[in-house]
């Protein structure tokens, strides 16, 4: 079992995908870390800073049916070259005016808003991608190795972020971030791949019809689509850097580095949970999905309550565990029952429950905490979270 659970690293090509991916995470992760913070700063407002939210939202709610469609059309690396290059110039831009002193809160927006858009078109060629550099029988063995990567990334950003916010400059964050999306087009660039990658082969037809058969897809797949809509309910109700970083300033009363250990706790927990699903892979995805959501309710409430700096850093780690668990098991089970040639609009639906329900969290986030307060707001999303999970339950053991 554990042999199998190594499997995925047997191909050259997927650990250069996964190398490159963690590399990106981590730099992603520093920059959201940054830009959290910084605005809080600037605006001293919950809610312009959880509109930074809605900029990134808004263009992958749009465009991710767009994005998943073209990456069933075109070859998914070139599209990745095109998204990869232009965030790291983004970076590099935001990072030159807040070196020079002209940054303003408005240029984050603007950042939030220009990442949703490449990230609605890079992020279902990279599911895309990855499954297909494995052959099937290691495709759980891929996916938690990149939820992995996305846990490593989660530890370790954070920490890094705020280091270079308490002892460097606003700048520095978005250096490191545009230095890391080298590792990925390096990665990108030495992948061995086929001139014409199979799904090209493929005639999706038009882009309305490739996008209604990625929604159409998961309609008729009930434990697909249960997962999914569970998926929503966690993004806009549960955890999010909008809350974490208004209870870290103003509840805990700690800075940017305390921020730092707070988001970099989400991410060890993650990897906990990837060490653990690499050597002990779960079969029932459904089950675990729902007992993993239910636990992770509670400690959500539990994040609410605490008022001590340690017990809010250990609460999440364990709220990070069933997180992990809980997207690896959703993520498995999409690409498990998807053909190749319909896996990057499969996954573009994935990416607008994930991406596109995440960042209208923060919004929501932002707008109860300025009325109710940030534990208020996070103990509301532990209850509806809760009455999801509730409802799935029944529905399941009447079946």
């Amino acid at each position: 079992m554990a042999l199998r659970g190594l499997e995925a690293l047997r191909s050259r090509n997927y650990v250069l995908y996964l190398v490159g991916h963690f590399t990106s995470q981590t730099g992603a992760w520093v920059e959201q870390t940054a830009v959290s913070w910084i605005l809080y700063e600037m605006t001293g407002s919950a809610l312009l800073l959880g509109l930074a939210g809605l900029a990134r939202a808004v263009p992958t709610l749009a465009l991710a049916l767009i994005g998943g469609a073209i990456a069933d059309r075109v070859p998914r690396r070139t599209m990745l070259y095109c998204t990869e290059s232009t965030m790291l110039v983004n970076s590099l831009v935001i990072g030159i005016l807040a070196w020079s002193g002209k940054l303003e809160y408005w240029h984050l927006y603007v950042l939030s808003f220009v990442n949703g858009t490449l990230s609605a078109f890079s992020v279902p060629a990279r599911q895309a991608l990855f499954a297909g550099l494995v052959p099937k029988s290691a495709v759980q063995s891929a996916v938690t190795f990149n939820a992995v990567a996305v846990r490593c990334g989660v530890l370790l950003g954070p920490s890094i972020g705020g280091a270079a916010l308490a002892y460097g400059s606003y700048a520095a964050p978005f250096w490191i971030n545009a230095a890391t999306f080298i590792g990925m087009l390096l990665a990108l660039r030495s992948m061995d791949l086929p001139s014409a990658e199979p799904h090209a082969r493929s005639k999706p037809g038009t882009l309305r019809q490739g996008m209604s058969e990625g929604l159409r897809f998961v309609r008729d797949h009930p434990p697909l689509r249960v997962a999914l809509a569970l998926e929503v309910v966690s993004g806009l109700f549960g955890h999010n850097v909008t809350l974490i970083t208004i209870i870290a300033k103003d509840v805990l009363g700690t800075g940017a580095q305390g921020l730092g250990w707070l988001l970099s706790a989400l991410g060890a927990g993650g990897m906990t949970a990837m060490i653990f699903m690499v050597f002990a892979p779960f079969r029932h995805h459904m089950r675990v999905i729902l007992t993993a959501g239910a636990i992770y309710s509670l400690l959500l409430a539990g994040f609410a309550l605490s008022h001590w700096l340690a017990l809010s850093v250990g609460v999440l780690f364990v709220l990070g565990t069933c997180d992990g668990i809980w997207g690896v098991n959703r993520n498995t089970l999409a690409q498990t029952t998807v053909p190749d040639t319909l896996r990057g609009r499969v996954m573009s639906v994935v990416v607008l429950t994930t991406r596109g329900s995440a960042p209208l969290g923060r919004l929501q986030a932002g707008f109860l905490a300025d009325f109710l307060g940030a534990p208020v707001a996070t103990l509301i999303g532990a209850g509806v979270i809760a009455g999801a999970i509730a409802r799935w339950w029944s529905l399941r053991r009447a079946e």
